[in-house]
């Protein structure tokens, strides 16, 4: 098993070194491929001298020289990457030794597998990343991992349970290159959230197979530059997931997928008519609703394309149905 792990690296030159070596010292690592995406620092030198001191360490940056984001600096990575499986790092993380030991065994047993995800863990760097995650309204579990073993059928439906189910993180994904013909790559016009689309057409598409889910095969670096613990407002933080539900809505719409279509119109309705992403709200339930319907108009003003789709009346008509029952039966007790 030969493994091409894909690094974007933007403003991280104090620790792409390490990541860089972390999956350096995995067997499996066939090659590591940068994508220098425009860094402000000194994080172009730190790569080009790690490719001259690595054989296995091949720099690219986009045509432009200029900064295009995660996705586009993993989508170049992967075009340029040659090993039959691809895994993913970011630059301010680590692989743990063994990384790849049990996806190998998991692949090797299994010819209709088409990638392995495992638990990823966390490296503090200092009180401040800590402090502005817990500003964020963020809470940092012990690790990032599903809390059961879900079958591959049944995965993108844990995914999109709310994390009922729990999450994994990219950088404990290997998946067989073969799968990206299926799911196409990162949706570039995302700036935040684009790994978590990837991860969920890839659930979708593909068969993936839970590895270790109770130790962690890499970490990730917590610290006062993570660009999921900026400070944001809570309409901010909707919108951003809101945009990468309509990307994988479209995405999911041109494969004619009806299933996975109403699931995220679900999610999409759901999301926009819940009052609970402003706080404590106090209003009465006259007031709730008019702010649910306020929102709702937003959304259709901001999509209109969405007034046209049939599951959006489907989903509509259930969401209001329970709400009403719910209502009646606050009334009975």
């Amino acid at each position: 098993m030969q493994v091409s792990v894909v690094i974007p690296v933007y403003n991280a030159a104090p620790f792409v070194t390490q990541a860089v070596e972390s999956a350096l010292q995995q067997p499996e690592t066939g090659e590591v491929i940068l994508i220098e995406d425009g860094s402000p620092d000194n994080a172009l030198e730190v790569c080009r001298l790690l490719e001259a001191r690595y054989d296995k360490v091949h720099l690219f940056r986009h045509p432009d020289g200029r900064n295009h984001g995660a996705g586009a600096s993993r989508n170049l990575g992967m075009q340029k990457s040659s090993c039959e499986f691809i895994a993913f790092l970011d630059a301010d993380d680590y692989y743990l030794p063994g990384r790849f030991s049990a996806a190998k065994a998991i692949l090797a047993s299994d010819s209709d597998c088409d990638g392995v995800y495992e638990a990823v863990g966390h490296h503090v760097q200092g009180e401040d990343g800590l402090r502005r995650w817990a500003e964020a309204g963020k809470v940092l579990p012990e690790l990032t991992t599903m809390s059961e073993r879900v079958r591959p059928e049944d995965l993108w439906r844990a995914l999109m349970d709310s994390g009922r189910f729990g999450y994994f993180h990219l950088d404990g994904l290997v998946l067989r290159r073969s799968v990206l013909r299926v799911s196409g790559h990162m949706a570039e016009g995302l700036r935040l959230h684009q790994d978590t689309e990837f991860m969920l057409r890839v659930a979708v598409v593909a068969r993936l197979q839970p590895g270790r889910l109770e130790e962690p095969v890499a970490r990730v670096r917590v610290h006062g530059q993570n660009r999921i613990s900026a400070s944001r407002t809570a309409e901010q933080k909707h919108r951003d997931r809101m945009l990468m539900w309509m990307e994988l809505y479209r995405w999911c719409r041109k494969r004619r997928l009806g299933e996975v279509q109403m699931r995220i119109m679900h999610r999409m309705v759901k999301a926009t008519t819940s009052t609970a992403r402003y706080g404590n709200d106090t209003t009465g339930t006259i007031a709730r609703r008019a702010r649910r319907l306020q929102q709702l108009i937003a959304w259709f003003l901001r999509y209109p394309r969405m007034m046209i789709e049939p599951q959006l009346w489907l989903v509509m008509n259930d969401h209001f149905r329970a709400i009403a029952r719910k209502a009646k039966e606050a009334q009975t007790t």
